[in-house]
């Protein structure tokens, strides 16, 4: 638990002594269970600490929408408490087995009359932390709002793509079309269209950019 961003450039000695001020918690959840519910209260922000899971937003046209797929060492729940909402707009999903470090937002923002700089110092990586978190979701939205499904899809594999150009995605095709809030079947008759055009290839979630 102690080697994640979340405490980069604090001590053991100092983890521990943050465990006790501020009342870091931990919990587990098997696969499939809800770590988060649409309208539950939060007041936390969270952090994966073993598997992944699914921030899914729930949409009268489009069904669940996959916002992100959340791993070990990635923080959520802030875009919800720092704009002071006390109920989830989301349902948060275990993809795996997880266990999750839950920190209550208002002891990590109001500091307690020591101002200790271990508590200054983790203030700053949750703030390192959601900035990387905000990054990744413009990198979404920078995804969906290309006009047509082939761009998307080329957009989206561009972000996994490495100098040989062979990549793994870690997304089913359902997963896929959910994150890129396409219809499935026209989202692999697409990918089948460049696979002929000589575009691409792929095997289940290998691809390959021609």
């Amino acid at each position: 638990m102690l080697d994640i961003d979340l405490f980069e450039n604090i001590q053991n000695n100092e983890v521990l002594e943050l465990l006790k001020c501020i009342g870091i918690k931990t919990k587990t959840y098997k696969k499939d269970s809800y770590i988060l519910k649409t309208g539950n209260k939060i007041d936390f922000l969270g952090v994966v600490l073993e598997g992944n899971a699914e921030i899914i937003k729930k949409d009268s046209l489009y069904g669940n929408i996959l916002i992100e797929t959340i791993k070990i060492n990635d923080i959520f729940g802030h875009n919800i408490v720092c704009l002071g909402q006390n109920k989830s707009p989301v349902d948060i999903i275990a993809k795996t087995n997880c266990e999750v470090l839950f920190l209550p937002f208002e002891k990590i923002v109001n500091p307690c009359e020591k101002l200790c700089s271990y508590h200054i110092q983790l203030i700053k990586n949750v703030m390192k932390m959601i900035s990387k978190r905000n990054s990744l979701l413009n990198d979404k939205l920078d995804i969906i709002a290309r006009k047509t499904t082939r761009d998307k899809i080329l957009a989206f594999l561009d972000g996994y793509k490495n100098e040989e150009r062979k990549f793994y995605v870690p997304y089913t095709r359902e997963e896929m079309a959910r994150f890129l809030c396409v219809d499935r079947s026209a989202m692999s008759r697409e990918l089948c269209k460049m696979r002929d055009e000589g575009i691409l290839k792929f095997n289940k979630n290998y691809f390959e950019l021609l």
